[in-house]
């Protein structure tokens, strides 16, 4: 029974992780997005990153291995977003 209960929670540890990267990958686009959109208003792009920073503090304290994951997926989307496009050529 212990090693059954030791897979179940192995799965259900990765399980979370992926889901919390997919949903840090998520929030990241968003954010960038809004906060690019709203170069005019400051007032929009300062409450989007104390959401953000509220987010990660509440996550920090109630979570284990979803803070890992959030924080890479935001960080991959971050990286991401700052990767010039290339230009499309009609050829």
């Amino acid at each position: 029974m212990d090693l059954m209960q030791s897979i179940v929670y192995i799965i259900a540890g990765l399980a979370k992780f992926f889901g919390m990267f997919v949903f840090g990958m998520g929030i990241c686009w968003l954010m960038l997005d809004a906060y690019k959109k709203s170069e005019k208003n400051w007032q929009i792009q300062s409450i989007f990153v104390a959401g953000f920073f509220a987010f990660l503090i509440a996550t920090a304290v109630y979570a284990d291995v979803s803070l890992a994951g959030f924080g890479f997926g935001f960080g991959l989307a971050i990286f991401m977003w700052g990767i010039p496009k290339k230009p499309k050529t009609d050829d």
